[in-house]
């Protein structure tokens, strides 16, 4: 899954601003507006909070080699 198109569609069904969507991830609206437009990568730091105010597991925002790393690393 792609992280900013994740965001993107989270703050378009729940008819939110870029602004509300970062206070309610506790980050700065430009910075918000660069995970949206892909022009910055969320750090790793920030990925639970996403997950959990988009309600998604948290493995399914890493990107695929992350995922497959994990799993291989489980036995899963």
């Amino acid at each position: 899954m792609i992280i900013s198109k994740l965001l993107i569609d989270y703050r378009m069904r729940n008819a939110l601003t870029q602004k509300q969507m970062s206070d309610l991830l506790g980050i700065s609206q430009v910075g918000y507006h660069k995970w949206e437009t892909g022009s910055t990568k969320v750090e790793m730091e920030h990925y639970c909070r996403i997950a959990t105010l988009c309600e998604v597991r948290l493995i399914d925002l890493l990107p695929r080699e992350w995922q497959e790393k994990i799993r291989e690393d489980l036995g899963v």
